[in-house]
């Protein structure tokens, strides 16, 4: 094994433990104690542990949205101390990456693909986002932070919620992303007609989306951009443009979800009640929808399922611990770290996704981890960090950057299942062929990999790309292709090659 012991002697990180680090360990606990008696109800066991190095990799792509680098993955894979894994938790949440990697994930969920000139703004909401998850903020205050914002996008990237979400943004789509991604709940089949199998009415709909009817928005106003996002008290549902021509418009005053209607006095902008009440300790959907979430970030699937549908009818699999950690990330103060410390800590988190001998069921009431495909930017991030940076694009415009490009091709629609793999042939093709990281790149890999012992090389191939040693038959079958080929470095370029297209570094297992 290259450099394991070296490096397991004289490379030690030594991670502060956080001030919450015995109640992330009694909510691990927690969360394997239900998960465990839902396993047993339904007559099926835990699965085993991960090994360290699914571990480290899972760990990696769920916290920094990138494989480990191969100096860290020698030092973890080479450690015999008893905490490392608690220890790489700590490392991995304390670094900058982890809020640039849940600024990403958000940036994509809040706002449209933005091109050229207005790609800027898209990465300046990015690096606002990253700063207050690296902060950790609350999510109650960041949530109030989006949905009060006021200003030009230049002085208070945090507009670009308001200004530029899912383009063009008016009252309608901020109703729409504001119940799916801060209540969990799908209103827009309200907009029109009452909810045919969910007890959403359309005075529902209208109720909420009246309290962005104040908001000055692309869609009220072209000189926003200039003029910044303001509220005038004059607008209203009725004084929207061509109001009448919206799809299922009804005029409606700011009525909370629940049926509650606001007693305005006209004194403060209507979103800055809907936020009072949004992120309020004792309303029902933010910390629900928040919890359900973050577990289904982490396991690829929600306690309840589809992650943005929460409702009566849609039970979670598992009731009491939905609950019970609502309450408590309630009582946290909302606070997301905490909560990615505990489901990561937890044995549920950290077991196989080897499926062994467990049924398909297991799966689903968490009894093993599923297999998640990863994410374009996870997939971007990860090549660049093994090939390094990628080369120019022929036809491509520089002020896209490669990155934008590549995730594009590869980005599905909305809130997609993380455990599904939908990229077929033209995505595969994209990867063979990509000129960004074809050719010298792969050559440059090989000459970095074989400028040490050539004889390990087979060895760090595997470290650098899949973050794990050979199998004996995998080194086996190696050792012949070596012995049939012109020059190793040729075998080398294929067994990387082979490596980088195969399924296992595509997912996130």
């Amino acid at each position: 094994m290259p450099r394991l012991p070296l490096l397991a002697a004289v490379c030690v990180i030594i991670c502060a433990m956080p001030a919450h680090g015995d109640e992330s360990a009694e909510l691990a606990e927690l969360i394997d104690r239900q998960v465990q008696a839902a396993l047993t109800s339904a007559s099926l066991t835990a699965a085993p542990a991960a090994d360290d190095a699914e571990f480290l990799r899972r760990a990696y792509l769920d916290f920094h949205g990138v494989v480990p680098p191969l100096e860290r993955t020698l030092q973890f894979l080479g450690s015999n101390a008893a905490g490392k894994r608690t220890e790489l938790i700590d490392e991995l949440l304390a670094s900058p990456r982890f809020g640039e990697h849940f600024g990403d994930i958000w940036r994509t969920r809040l706002i449209s693909p933005l091109v050229n000139e207005e790609r800027q703004r898209s990465d300046n909401f990015a690096a606002w986002l990253a700063e207050r998850f690296n902060r950790n903020d609350g999510w109650d205050r960041l949530t109030r932070n989006l949905l009060t914002a006021t200003g030009k996008l230049e002085e208070n990237p945090g507009v670009t919620y308001l200004i530029e979400g899912r383009n063009p943004l008016g009252v309608t789509d901020l109703t729409d992303l504001t119940s799916r991604y801060f209540l969990g709940v799908r209103l827009n089949c309200a907009q029109c007609h009452d909810h045919p199998f969910v007890a959403w009415k359309r005075q529902d709909y209208w109720g909420m989306a009246a309290f962005f009817a104040q908001i000055q928005t692309p869609q009220r106003a072209k000189l926003v951009y200039m003029a910044g996002v303001q509220d005038n008290p004059k607008f209203t549902l009725a004084t929207l443009p061509a109001a009448d021509a919206i799809d299922g418009y009804q005029p409606r005053s700011p009525t909370f979800l629940g049926g509650a209607e606001l007693k305005a006095d006209g004194k403060q902008p209507l979103r800055v009640a809907l936020a009072d009440w949004l992120t309020s300790p004792e309303n029902p959907y933010l910390a629900r929808a928040a919890v359900n979430r973050l577990w289904w970030h982490f396991f690829g699937r929600g306690l309840v399922n589809p992650v943005d549908d929460m409702h009566s009818g849609n039970a979670p699999s598992h009731p009491e611990l939905l609950d019970t950690l609502s309450r408590r990330f309630v009582q946290s103060g909302f606070d997301l770290k905490l909560f990615c410390r505990a489901i990561a800590m937890s044995h549920t988190y950290q077991q196989t996704s080897r499926p062994g001998e467990q049924r398909d069921e297991a799966a689903k009431l968490f009894g093993r981890m599923s297999v998640k495909t990863l994410s374009p930017e996870q997939l971007y991030d990860s090549l660049a960090l093994i090939l390094g940076p990628p080369g120019k694009t022929p036809g491509i415009d520089a002020k896209l950057g490669t990155r934008y490009e590549f995730t594009q091709y590869f980005a599905g629609d909305g809130d997609g299942d993380p455990t599904r793999y939908e990229r077929g042939i033209p995505h595969l093709l994209r990867l063979m062929n990509s000129p960004q990281f074809a050719g010298q790149s792969i050559a440059s890999l090989v000459s970095r990999v074989t400028a040490g012992r050539a004889d390990h090389a087979t060895d760090e191939l595997f470290l650098t790309i899949l973050a794990r040693l050979p199998t004996s038959a995998e080194r086996e079958l190696m050792q012949q292709r070596l012995a049939g080929a012109k020059s190793p470095d040729s075998a080398y370029r294929e067994l990387a090659w082979a490596l980088l297209m195969s399924s296992e570094f595509s997912l996130n297992h």
